[in-house]
């Protein structure tokens, strides 16, 4: 009978060590930040292009404006 018990002690032991090996390993967690790292700058940019189309017409008239201001008598 202590014999069963040592071996089931040892078989829980062993699986417990198992698990907490499986949860430890890091080996896959960096494929997931990249994954996010990627998405945001693909967000940012995006947003960041649809302002540049509003924008940059707007800016490239006043621009042109002020410089015929200065140039015209």
């Amino acid at each position: 009978m202590k014999k069963l018990l040592m071996r089931g002690k040892q078989l829980v032991m062993r699986a417990k060590e198992k698990v907490l090996s499986f949860l430890k390993n890091e080996s896959g967690e960096g494929y997931l930040d990249v994954l996010i790292k990627i998405l945001i700058t693909v967000i940012i940019g995006a947003a960041l292009l649809a302002l540049m189309r509003v924008a940059i017409p707007d800016l490239f008239n006043d621009i042109i404006n002020k410089i015929k201001s200065v140039f015209t008598i």
